[in-house]
């Protein structure tokens, strides 16, 4: 099954959170700086 990715961007820095397979329950992945976010999700995919 997809995950969901959600995305909090700020001026500094951003969270990212994706969710369980059965798309339930959210959960933070990780912290980034925001000018590294594009960078982050080409890896990330």
């Amino acid at each position: 099954m997809a995950r969901i990715l959600a995305i909090d961007y700020g001026r500094k820095r951003t969270g990212i959170a994706v969710t369980d397979p059965q798309k339930i329950i959210a959960s933070g992945l990780t912290t980034i700086p925001s000018h590294e976010v594009m960078s982050f999700l080409k890896k990330y995919f």
